[in-house]
């Protein structure tokens, strides 16, 4: 049974300052009546309002203790629980807790209850000039991403009754930029290619000479890394990469279990995040069966016949488990590092600014461009929905608008005889 509310008192405490008092009727455990106190300086119409504002509150069931808690004070509980779901990785965590210390110089020490639409507007403002005064870009993506952190902040306030409303639902969210979605044009793909296998070549015979040398000099026990490991496996993933339009951290995370040689298809189960740690895929869509072309699947066949006759130096054995591209240690790679490696590599091949998501975008745009239907497409790059791969890629091939232009032109005409031109007007 709800516990009554009391209408409520007024108290002048002294000139112009006032205690409004409202009871939260009977404890039904201590039998005590506790009461909501709040001091109001001003007039008596002043104390009155804040008298219907605190039974309002309470009738629509804010806790008691809503009026002190703090952004900074609800931010930490809001990570801590973020952290104890499990449902986020800790990178993505720790990025939220970024923004919303960032936040929280703003606005830290403003109770919740008092942040409304207005104030969110202004502090999106002061985000923005914050950062641009410290040389640090903030576009409307940037924005859009302390909007989205500070709607679900202020969500979880409102489920445990500290607020009665999002302020963040009355702001217009920062729209997202539209993202410049570039793939390689098939000449500079067949360049890019002709390097991989450059590159693939010299590493793996560098690799080979460097632990023919170890094993001449009976260093081959006792070891516990492999010289050149590391730059195999950064080739081949790019390999793979432009083979099947994956995702860099689906590529890193793949393992032997995860490659049908029969089958000729590579299964997508788990990405690798920044912290080294496969995750599970965040949509359904995302966990898929990617089709491989039969030289990509030859030189990973190649490679795991080579990687487990080298692991075998350091006792190691591989199995389905094993990371297809492995550190010097046999483990999991680190992206960041692959990064590094990529900045090099890419550079030297001739495209200084190609990014490894690039290598996806070439995929999807080089199958549209060919006529693949879309269904596969979205099935491929393990989107959650068609109108997801339109929105990225249709734009991409504008030679596809000029064949349906063709196609509308000749597909209604009765005979191949071409219209007689309307005449044009003398002088024209």
């Amino acid at each position: 049974m709800a516990k009554a509310i009391g209408n409520g008192s007024i108290i002048e405490k002294a000139r112009g300052v006032w205690e409004v008092q409202v009871s939260l009727g009977r404890d039904p455990i201590t039998g005590k009546y506790p009461r909501k106190s709040r001091t109001v300086r001003g007039t008596k119409a002043e104390a009155r309002r804040v008298r219907d504002q605190i039974r309002r509150e309470l009738e629509d069931g804010l806790k008691v203790e809503a009026d002190k808690v703090t952004l900074r004070q609800f931010s930490k509980e809001f990570i801590a629980a973020k952290r104890a779901s499990g449902k986020a990785s800790r990178h993505t965590i720790d990025r939220d807790e970024a923004k919303l210390n960032f936040m929280c110089e703003m606005l830290g020490d403003m109770p919740l209850k008092s942040i409304d639409a207005r104030t969110v507007e202004t502090l999106y403002r002061e985000i923005r000039k914050r950062r641009e005064a410290q040389g640090r870009r903030c576009g409307n993506t940037t924005l859009h991403s302390y909007h989205v952190i500070l709607k679900a902040l202020m969500r979880k306030a409102v489920d445990y009754d500290l607020i009665s409303r999002n302020p963040c639902d009355r702001v217009d969210a920062p729209p997202v930029d539209k993202a410049s979605r570039k793939g390689l044009p098939t000449e500079d793909a067949a360049i890019l290619l002709a390097h991989i296998n450059a590159e693939e070549k010299r590493a793996v015979n560098s690799l080979i000479e460097k632990e023919g040398r170890q094993r001449d000099w009976g260093a081959s026990e006792d070891r516990s890394y492999l010289l050149g490991m590391r730059d195999v496996c950064y080739i081949l993933a790019v390999r793979v990469g432009l083979a099947t339009g994956m995702r860099l951290g689906e590529v890193l995370a793949i393992t032997w279990g995860a490659a049908d040689f029969e089958r000729s298809q590579i299964s997508v189960a788990q990405s690798l995040g920044p912290d080294m740690l496969p995750k599970v895929p965040k949509t359904e869509a995302g966990r898929r069966t990617v089709a491989v072309d039969a030289v990509t699947m030859a030189h990973l066949k190649a490679w795991k016949a080579l990687q487990a006759d080298l692991l075998d130096d350091l006792c190691l054995t591989v199995d389905d488990t094993t990371p297809a591209f492995c550190s010097a240690t046999g483990g999991w790679l680190d992206k960041s590092n692959f990064q590094r490696w990529w900045r090099v590599f890419r550079e030297n091949a001739g495209f200084p600014t190609l990014k490894f998501h690039e290598l996806r975008h070439t995929q999807a745009t080089q199958l549209l461009a060919n006529g693949i239907d879309l269904k596969t497409i979205q099935s491929r790059l393990g989107h959650a929905k068609a109108s997801i791969t339109l929105d990225f890629y249709a734009h991409a091939v504008p030679e596809n608008d000029e064949k349906a232009a063709r196609l509308i032109g000749n597909l209604f005409q009765s005979d191949s005889k071409q219209p007689e031109a309307i005449p044009l007007p003398k002088g024209a």
